[in-house]
């Protein structure tokens, strides 16, 4: 007690962090316990949360406010008895020990000291009970996210969000506080699962992706598995909900961190896929007896790797096809029940083009639209066309709508694209890059292009809100790699010209008729002599 008393009146120690225990003391006058702690984050992911204030140590201030006395609430004493380990501890010495130990906290032990407080707290055999309980709400004047605890005895309490069991960017998994002036701050510690979702491009994880119908996509769900210490089984799903433009694949593997084996398939977990509204597929994977299996990895990155291909229902530009995942999480252990986190999105776009097949000297609305072109599509370097599917033929009014087939699709496809009475056919489902369209064919009467053009996809968006793509069709016509025109609102237009009859060998021929014609100026010459003469 002694030692206890000298380090109470140095200077350096009189005054502790927010996360320290101040230093103890008889205090010389007692105040008024009314005191007011106001907890904050800038972590939206908080608000509408519960913090719960659990009262490690109460506390008497001296009359001047310079000193603090602290003694060890009787339901914490079996804490320090036998969960922080500490030696020579009896039911007579556990205040004063209590008392030494936590006031040379610092650091990394501090932290540690911290996170087994918060689980000690939150387990539900220990018995101890919420000083108070505060929920987290928007503070409009500092822009962060604030509880209030009002009518608080004075004492040094361990704050917590149950659910939060992660360590936030700053290492730092609950709040440790002071509560010895009638106005004390104090910041939320602690995280909440989370869910990072990415798609595979060229070997990394982006937030978007471009690809053409029936192309296969792999997908990676990655979270942090949680201290469960608190918890006597732990609820830990990964929940992904795909657009009906895309169709569940496999998953192709689970994994943690620094673990060599991945997890097994009906034994570490499970895989289910259920409908969903707008025609989504909800995709679970749960973790099955997860505390028990991996409380040892806490704070280890968990990720699930699946596929997914993009199929005919596939939205085209827009807002892309959207991937939306989330974690439900225990997030009580008092009670069985969960929570889930902010959802992370992924876009999966796709694009397509117009052709419009027209003759005469004018491209406008006017101008005469033919049908019966025939055209295939190539992708650049590519020497197969692509195949389609033909999903409305077109008439004077509508334009034909042709859609990449999906890998393996045989009925119903074909490479030829056929332009209807109105001249114009949109190809749907494209990916970005560059391809080569050719006329095959030409309607009747007109001559066929004398050479390819080349086109080229350059879709382009900004991340994963709702904002549509912007698309840019460039082509030539010579199917070169300069793309110098552009096509407005994605038309090509495409212009025939009418065929000249030509000249032929098999019949009399122009010079037969040029012989006729001199003979007959021949006889009506003479024919005019004779009469003259008579």
């Amino acid at each position: 007690m002694k030692s206890l008393m000298k380090r109470v009146f140095a200077a350096a120690a009189a005054i502790a962090t927010v996360f320290g225990l101040a230093a103890t003391t008889v205090a010389t006058a007692n105040a008024a316990d009314n005191a007011t702690l106001t907890v904050s984050t800038a972590d939206a992911k908080f608000a509408g949360k519960t913090v719960n204030a659990y009262k490690m140590f109460s506390a008497t201030v001296s009359g001047d406010g310079k000193a603090v006395s602290y003694t060890l609430t009787d339901e914490w004493k079996p804490f320090f008895e036998k969960s922080v380990g500490l030696t020579g501890v009896t039911s007579e010495n556990v205040n004063d020990k209590a008392n030494d130990y936590v006031s040379n906290l610092q650091g990394d032990a501090l932290v540690a000291f911290a996170t087994k407080a918060s689980n000690w707290a939150q387990t539900t055999a220990n018995n101890i009970a919420a000083g108070a309980t505060a929920t987290v709400s928007a503070d409009a004047s500092s822009g962060n996210y604030t509880a209030t605890f009002a009518g608080l005895d004075y004492g040094y309490y361990v704050v917590a969000v149950p659910g939060a069991t992660l360590a936030n960017t700053s290492g730092q998994y609950a709040t440790l506080v002071s509560v010895d002036s009638t106005n004390v701050n104090a910041n939320i510690k602690g995280s909440l699962p989370t869910v990072d979702k990415k798609v595979q491009v060229n070997g990394n994880g982006a937030d978007t992706a471009d690809a053409k119908i029936g192309d296969t996509l792999t997908f990676t769900l990655t979270s942090t598995i949680p201290d469960m210490s608190a918890y006597d089984t732990y609820t830990f799903n990964f929940k992904d909900t795909l657009s009906k433009g895309l169709t569940y694949g496999d998953i192709t593997s689970v994994t943690v961190e620094g673990v060599d084996a991945p997890l097994v398939k009906d034994t570490d977990y499970t895989v289910t896929t259920t409908p969903a509204a707008a025609g989504n597929t909800l995709l679970t994977v749960g973790m099955t007896d997860f505390k028990n299996k991996q409380q040892t990895n806490a704070g280890k990155k968990i990720t699930v790797t699946y596929t997914a291909t993009l199929n005919e229902n596939a939205v085209v530009g827009g807002a892309g096809n959207v991937n939306s995942a989330t974690i439900q999480y225990s997030n009580d252990p008092s009670s069985t029940g969960t929570g889930e986190s902010e959802p992370d999105k992924v876009r999966v776009f796709t694009y397509g083009f117009t052709v419009d097949k027209y003759t005469g000297d004018n491209y406008n609305d006017a101008a005469t639209r033919l049908a019966g072109a025939e055209f295939t599509l190539t992708a650049r370097g590519d020497t197969s066309a692509i195949k389609f599917v033909q999903v409305n033929a077109g008439s004077a009014t509508e334009d034909a709508v042709y859609r990449v087939a999906k890998a393996g699709e045989t009925a119903g496809t074909t490479t030829t694209i056929t332009t209807p009475a109105n001249g114009k056919v949109v190809f749907q489902g494209l990916k970005n890059g560059e391809y080569t369209l050719t006329e095959t064919k030409a309607p009747a009467g007109y001559n066929k292009l004398a050479s390819a053009i080349g086109v080229k996809v350059n879709g382009q968006n900004d991340g994963t809100d709702t904002t549509n793509a912007t698309v840019t069709i460039t082509y030539n016509n010579n199917n070169g790699s300069n793309y110098d025109q552009t096509a407005s609102n994605g038309v090509i237009p495409v212009q025939n010209k009418s065929g000249a009859i030509l000249p032929g060998t098999g019949g009399m021929g122009t010079i037969a008729f040029t012989v006729i014609g001199v003979l007959v100026i021949a006889l009506g010459v003479a024919w005019t002599l004779k009469r003259k003469n008579a």
